[in-house]
């Protein structure tokens, strides 16, 4: 249960720093801004007034929103004032340049819109330096097989081999010799050479960081073909890392704890945009979603499964860090009804009348919000049938 609790905190905490991003460009911007709700409505309190927003609580909890004056663009009215003020002289601005969204240039409109991913995704950065400079930065193993983790029943892990050990030798009974293997490909292609058989396997004793003892021990595992392993894991069940982690001195940690953590948001960026074109793929093709792909409940699920928030506060703002730089490259996607996509239809003023996008955009929007919806759904519901 409390799992549920914490996810939902991170969450609602997530989706706030998101809105405030929206919220301090629009300041920037001189954008009028009616409401910072936390939370989604219906509201429960108003909290305060500041500088002419209101500041809410609302009762739909993991979520939030600012409101900002005019960003559906102008209303019956607004816009026959809109005109009359085309064909008038300028008058002097009272308000010293503030006003509604739709009035704004595009540099300011683009701002404000992609403010909230960016926020999230800054955040994952500083999280990952952060933990990088207490625990530890990334060193390169160089050419070595080194076991990052087991999974659990795996033939690797039955057999009694551990993690942070070199993989070194293996044998067949069809090849009757020792193979040397220094690399994780090495390993990767005789195991693929060798499904349904029972290898012979050397590891050596647990390494000191890039340093391996030269007593090993030998392994009897056997090579799961496709059809007998589950779908996430390889034929013998283990996870190899090409790096390990190692103190290192604080100025040090200063420069490549920010290095890493950039190179890592930038690399589950691009495992993002995989699964959810695969996901797609899936989709239009009938199959099964992928379990790669999850929705909350899913999410949930595999806390629960992995022990993800039993590791102390480090693992739990990984976790959040995670979490943010998938809200942001999820955001940015070009569709309608999504930071993304209304970013999108800004740009097409470049190329049409910004009257007849608006009027696009509108319809767009109620059309993007649908399919998110079934796509939710669909997610939602696949994560509740892995629970039977």
């Amino acid at each position: 249960m409390y799992e549920i609790i914490i996810f939902v905190l991170i969450l609602s905490f997530l989706v706030t720093i998101h809105e405030l991003g929206h919220y301090l460009l629009a300041r920037k911007n001189k954008i009028i801004i009616k409401e910072f709700g936390l939370g989604y409505p219906p509201r429960l309190l108003k909290l305060f007034t500041f500088q002419g927003t209101v500041f809410s609580l609302n009762a739909i909890p993991f979520g939030g929103f600012v409101k900002l004056d005019g960003e559906d663009g102008p209303e019956e009215g607004e816009q026959e004032l809109l005109d009359q003020k085309k064909t008038k002289p300028a008058a002097k601005d009272k308000s010293k340049g503030w006003g509604p969204f739709f009035e704004k240039s595009m540099s300011a409109r683009l701002q404000t819109l992609a403010a909230g991913a960016f926020f999230n995704f800054i955040f994952g950065i500083l999280v990952f330096s952060l933990v990088y400079i207490i625990t530890g930065v990334p060193q390169e193993l160089g050419n070595q097989a080194r076991i990052y983790e087991l999974s659990e029943n795996s033939p690797a892990k039955m057999a009694g081999m551990l993690p942070n050990t070199n993989i070194i030798a293996l044998y067949s009974d069809q090849d009757e010799q020792w193979v040397q293997v220094s690399s994780v490909a090495q390993v990767q292609e005789y195991v693929a050479h060798h499904l349904g058989e029972d290898i012979k396997v050397k590891a050596t004793n647990p390494c000191h960081n890039t340093v391996c003892p030269d007593d090993y021990q030998e392994f009897s595992v056997y090579l799961r073909r496709e059809t007998e392993r589950p779908e996430s894991e390889g034929a013998i069940g283990v996870v190899f890392t090409d790096m390990i982690i190692e103190q290192a001195p604080w100025y040090v940690a200063l420069i490549k704890g920010p290095y890493y953590a950039i190179k890592d948001a930038l690399g589950l960026s691009i495992s993002i945009l995989q699964a959810l074109g695969k996901l797609i793929v899936d989709l239009i093709k009938g199959q099964s979603v992928s379990t790669d792909v999850a929705g909350p409940v899913g999410i949930v699920q595999q806390i629960q499964t992995h022990g993800y928030f039993d590791g102390g506060f480090l693992k739990i703002i990984t976790f959040a860090a995670l979490l943010s730089i998938n809200l942001a490259v999820m955001n940015m996607l070009p569709i309608p009804a999504l930071d993304g996509g209304r970013v999108f239809f800004i740009l097409l003023e470049k190329l049409f009348p910004k009257e007849k996008i608006e009027k696009i955009a509108n319809w767009a929007n109620y059309v993007g919000f649908f399919i998110l919806i079934l796509l939710m759904i669909v997610v939602s519901v696949n994560d509740v049938l892995r629970l039977f």
